[in-house]
């Protein structure tokens, strides 16, 4: 038997014309965990995640390597109902 496992996430996925905030938010609100290759390799979604954090929508979780998890905070919710 043979098991392929894909270290990609949701949030890296997105295609180059949704890649706004909230749509991150949402991809990570289904799927909240990103690789770390996910984050070296691409820098777009590393910027906005850092980003997120910096205006208090995104809070790391602790997730063992090869993951980063992350939560949507209370001020994130608000963002994703509006």
């Amino acid at each position: 038997m043979i098991f392929i496992d894909s270290f990609s996430g949701a949030a890296a996925d997105l295609k180059k014309g949704s890649r706004e905030p909230i749509n991150i938010l949402n991809a990570l609100k289904d799927d909240p965990r990103v690789s770390t290759w996910d984050m070296s390799e691409t820098p777009w979604l590393r910027n906005r995640i850092s980003l997120l954090i910096k205006d208090g929508l995104l809070a790391e979780l602790d997730e063992p390597y090869p993951w980063h998890r992350y939560k949507i905070t209370e001020k994130g919710e608000k963002e994703l109902t509006q």
